[in-house]
């Protein structure tokens, strides 16, 4: 199961909660899988978001084959290095300083995959981050993570 169907199950859920899915992620540790939800709403997530969150979900995903047996749900609030993952969030946060990492090379800039600077902002389908005083362009199509960085 990808994180894109996740995410259509997920979002409608959360939308009526007043909360907002940043990224949804599987892992595994220690034999387990694990889908782990960071979710964020207005003033903050707390505790007690994170474990209502967690009551809505878990039966529609058990049911939805993306939980089982050896399977685990975590819903957390994003944190202060919280993922990047839409084109609102760059603009949200600029200003703010991100990590990017590419899935490729982005050729304008030869071998470079990895990027760290202040955001600028979103720009004709591109992330615009200011880096030693340069201006780099990063197609969103080709962001494979990002997060804030403090």
């Amino acid at each position: 199961m990808d994180s894109q169907r996740v995410r259509s199950l997920v979002e409608p859920v959360l939308e009526p909660l007043g909360c907002e899915l940043i990224d949804a992620r599987f892992v595994t540790e220690h034999g387990r899988r694990i889908l782990r939800l960071f979710v964020d709403r207005e003033g903050g997530v707390t505790v007690g978001d994170c474990e209502r969150v967690s009551r809505e979900l878990e039966t529609l995903l058990e049911v939805e084959g993306v939980l089982g047996e050896r399977s685990v749900l975590e819903v957390s609030s994003p944190g202060l290095d919280r993922p990047l993952t839409k084109p609102a969030h760059f603009e949200k946060y600029a200003g703010k300083m991100a990590a990017v990492t590419t899935s490729r090379a982005v050729e304008a800039y030869g071998d470079r995959r990895n990027y760290k600077g202040l955001i600028r902002g979103v720009e004709d389908g591109k992330v615009v981050l200011e880096i030693d005083r340069q201006e780099y362009r990063v197609p969103l199509e080709l962001i494979e993570k990002a997060h804030l960085v403090f």
